[in-house]
C-alpha cells in the first residue's frame, strides 16, 4: 500500500475579497513534480492533499491526518501557520515525518528543533534533490547521509552539509502540464486561481538585506522556452486571472526575455487571461529592458511600469549592502527612455539600511529628482529577514535594532490568531529612532507633495529657471505647510501612527473613505484624505501662496500658469470627469523642463486620465496606493502640436 505524501504552501487571498483569488501551491507542486516522475518514488508513495490557504488549523489537522510525510513551503506570510499546524499535527500523530523548506525558518540557530521540536527535517536551500532522497529512505536514521539538510536527533541539530542544487531545471517537469494541480482546481471551481510562472532561477546579486541571493546566489538557470510558451498557454486557458512572473531580474537575457513577451501578450490576447500580472526587472537595466516594459504597455495593454530599485544612492550604505547600482549617468538614460517613451517608471528606496543616515536618506531623493524621476518613487521600510545577512551578521555591528510588525505585508487579511509578522528596522547606529522617524516624515513629505503631483512641476520648473535647490525648495515648504491648519493636523496623525507603529507593531489607524490604514500605505494616506476631505483646492492655494511669498523673483502672470500647469496634472477625484482637456498656456513649461526648449511661447497641452472616470470614491482611493505603479492620481500630459 502507498504511503500518502501532502504539502502546505498556505497563502492569504489577494486583492479585494470579492474577487475570490488564491495563488494554486506553485512551490510544493513543482517538488512533488520533480519527485513523482521516479518510479521508485511513484510505486512507493501517492498525493494526498495540499493546503493552499489559511483554513482552520482544526480543519487542516484533519485533512492530512492520513498523510505519512508532509513537506512545508515556508515563508514570511505564512510561517505562524505553518509551525502552528505542524505543532498540532505532531501532538495527532507523532509518527508522521514533518519536513521543513523555505526561506524563512531560521537555519543559521543551532538551537533550531529545541525552538521547533515538531519538525523532523529541514531542507536548507533548493528542495526537489533533497526531497527525493528524503522520500528513498525506508529509515529515519539513513537521513543523515543525505546533503543539504538539518535533523532533528531527540531535540539537537545535525547539520548534513551543502545542498545538492539542481543543474539542469528541465529535469523538472511542470506542475501545470503533468496535471498535479487538476484535481486541486476541479474541486474549488469558485476559486480565482492565481498562478506563478518561473521562467529562471537564481540572482547573480548578494545583497545583504535580500534572503533570495542567500539562497540561490550562483548562475542563473533557465527553464527550456518551449515550457514556459507551453506554461503561459496553460495559465491562459485555465482562466488564472493573475500571475506573479518570479524571476529575480526579468530582462536579464533580452532576446529570451522579448520572446516571452511576445508570448505572454499573444496568450492574453488569445484567451483575455491572464488579465495582470508582477514583474522583478532587472536590476542593471538598458534599452533593452525599456524596450520590453514599452512592447508591454502599448502592444499588450498592459498597466504595467518599470521598476528600477536602487534600495539606496549613498556609496557608502551600497557597499555595506553589497550592492552595486548602475552608474548615475545610466540611471539617468534609462529615467529618460521612460519619460520620452511615456513610461511609468517607479523607483524602490528602503529606509533603514545599515549605513544611511538622515542626510544620506534625503539625498537620495534629490539625486533621483535631478536624474529626472519624479512620479513613482516608492519607499520600504527595512526588514530583517530571518536568513539574509544583514540580520545574521550586521544587525550587532551596526546596532540595528527592530520592531515585529503585523500590518506590514499582507494588512487586512492578517486579522487572526495567527497572526503573520516581519521584523521592521526602527533605529541603526548611524539612524536613531528620533531620526527614523523624521525620515518618515520627510518621505510622506516628498510622497504627497512631489511624487503625487503637487509640485513636482513647480520644483522642477525653479530649479532649471532659476538654480533652486530641491532641499531649499522642499525645507521651505515643509515649514510653510505647518502654518496651515489642515496639513498641520495631517503632520501630527502622520507623526502619531508611524510613532505607534515602531512601538507596538501595529498602527490601529481609523479608516479612511472605507480604506483600511497600515503601515505600508499610511505614507499615501494624505492623498487620500485630501479627495476624502475635499481639500484638493484649499492645498493648492497654500502652494500658490507659498510661492508668492518665497519665490518673489516669478512674475504674476507665469506663477499663475505654472500653477494651473501643475494643478491639471494632479487628478481632483470631484473633477475627474473634466478630462481629457487641451489647456492653452502663454509659457511652453513642457518643453522647457523636458527639452530645454524656449520658455515664452504659447503652446496647448492636453491632459488626459485613462482610467474609469465614473469609479466610487472609495476605488479612486483604492487605486492611490495599489495602482501607483502606473502613475494613477496623476494625467498623462503631452504637447498638442
Amino acid at each position: 500500500m502507498k504511503k500518502t505524501v501532502s504539502f502546505v504552501n498556505p497563502n492569504f487571498q489577494q486583492g479585494p475579497k470579492e474577487f475570490n483569488a488564491y495563488y494554486l501551491p506553485y512551490s510544493v507542486g513543482v517538488i512533488w513534480s520533480y519527485v513523482s516522475q521516479f518510479e521508485e518514488i511513484f510505486s512507493k508513495y501517492q498525493l494526498g492533499e495540499f493546503i493552499w490557504r489559511r483554513d482552520l488549523l482544526s480543519d487542516s489537522v484533519k485533512v492530512l491526518e492520513k498523510s505519512s510525510i508532509i513537506g512545508f513551503s515556508t515563508y514570511v506570510w505564512n510561517k505562524n501557520y505553518n509551525y502552528n499546524l505542524a505543532k498540532k499535527i505532531k501532538e495527532n500523530n507523532p509518527e508522521t515525518l514533518i519536513v521543513f523548506g523555505g526561506p524563512e525558518p531560521p537555519i543559521e540557530k543551532k538551537d533550531f528543533f529545541q525552538k521547533f521540536p515538531f519538525i523532523d527535517v529541514m531542507i536548507k536551500q533548493e528542495g526537489e534533490i533533497s526531497f527525493k532522497k528524503i522520500l528513498e529512505k525506508d529509515n529515519r536514521n539513513d537521513l543523515f547521509t543525505i546533503p543539504g539538510l538539518l535533523i532533528n536527533d531527540n531535540g539537537n541539530t545535525v547539520d548534513t552539509g551543502k545542498s545538492l542544487r539542481i543543474s539542469n531545471l528541465d529535469q523538472i517537469p511542470s506542475p501545470y502540464l503533468n496535471g498535479t494541480f487538476d484535481s486541486l482546481m476541479a474541486k474549488y471551481p469558485e476559486i480565482t486561481w492565481n498562478a506563478t510562472l518561473e521562467t529562471n532561477r537564481g540572482c547573480p546579486y548578494q545583497c545583504t538585506f535580500c534572503d533570495w541571493g542567500s539562497l540561490t546566489y550562483n548562475k542563473v538557470k533557465k527553464f527550456n522556452l518551449e515550457r514556459v510558451f507551453a506554461e503561459l498557454d496553460w495559465i491562459g486557458k485555465n482562466s488564472c486571472d493573475f500571475v506573479s512572473i518570479t524571476d529575480a531580474n526579468f530582462g536579464i537575457f533580452p532576446d529570451r526575455d522579448n520572446l516571452i513577451a511576445d508570448k505572454l501578450i499573444s496568450v492574453q490576447k488569445k484567451y483575455d487571461n491572464p488579465k495582470a500580472y508582477t514583474i522583478a526587472w532587472a536590476k542593471n537595466q538598458k534599452k533593452e529592458v525599456v524596450d520590453i516594459v514599452h512592447k508591454l504597455i502599448y502592444e499588450g495593454g498592459a498597466k504595467i511600469g518599470l521598476n528600477l530599485s536602487v534600495q539606496s544612492l549613498d556609496d557608502h550604505t551600497l557597499e555595506v549592502i553589497k550592492r552595486q547600482n548602475l552608474e548615475m549617468n545610466k540611471i539617468e538614460s534609462v529615467f529618460e527612455m521612460c519619460e520620452d517613451n511615456n513610461i511609468p517608471l517607479y523607483t524602490e528606496l528602503i529606509l533603514g539600511l545599515p549605513g544611511e543616515t538622515l542626510e544620506s536618506w534625503k539625498n537620495n531623493f534629490y539625486k533621483l529628482y535631478k536624474m529626472n524621476n519624479h512620479t513613482g518613487i516608492t519607499v520600504y521600510q527595512a526588514q530583517l529577514l530571518e536568513n539574509a545577512e544583514m540580520n545574521l551578521t550586521q544587525k550587532e555591528p551596526y546596532k540595528i535594532k527592530g520592531q515585529m510588525v503585523y500590518d506590514y505585508l499582507v494588512g487586512a487579511y492578517n486579522a487572526d490568531e495567527l497572526q503573520e509578522g516581519i521584523e521592521i528596522v526602527t533605529e541603526t547606529k548611524d539612524l536613531t529612532k528620533e531620526n527614523m522617524l523624521e525620515a518618515q516624515i520627510f518621505s510622506w513629505l516628498q510622497n504627497t507633495f512631489h511624487i503625487n503631483g503637487i509640485t513636482n512641476y513647480i520644483s522642477r520648473f525653479l530649479y532649471i529657471y532659476n538654480n533652486v535647490e530641491y532641499d531649499f525648495f522642499y525645507n521651505r515648504l515643509y515649514n510653510f505647510i505647518k502654518k496651515d491648519e489642515w496639513l498641520m493636523s495631517e503632520i501630527e496623525r502622520i507623526k502619531t501612527f508611524y510613532n505607534k507603529w515602531m512601538a507596538t507593531g501595529k498602527i490601529t489607524h481609523p479608516k479612511i473613505q472605507g480604506i483600511e490604514i497600515h503601515g505600508w500605505n499610511l505614507i499615501h494616506s494624505s492623498i487620500i484624505n485630501l479627495h476624502n476631505c475635499k481639500k484638493v483646492d484649499h492645498v493648492f492655494n497654500i502652494i500658490d501662496e507659498f510661492i508668492s511669498k518665497t519665490f518673489k523673483f516669478l512674475n504674476p502672470a507665469l506663477q499663475k500658469e505654472l500653477v494651473l500647469f501643475q494643478k491639471n496634472f494632479f487628478i481632483d477625484y470631484y473633477k475627474a470627469n473634466t478630462y481629457p482637456k487641451t489647456i492653452e498656456f502663454n509659457y511652453d513649461f513642457l518643453g522647457y523642463i523636458l527639452n530645454n526648449s524656449k520658455l515664452d511661447k504659447k503652446c496647448s497641452v492636453f491632459y488626459d486620465f485613462p482610467e474609469d472616470k465614473n469609479m466610487s470614491l472609495q476605488r479612486f482611493s483604492e487605486q492611490i496606493f495599489f495602482a501607483r505603479r502606473r502613475n494613477f492620481g496623476k494625467a498623462w500630459i503631452k504637447k498638442v502640436k
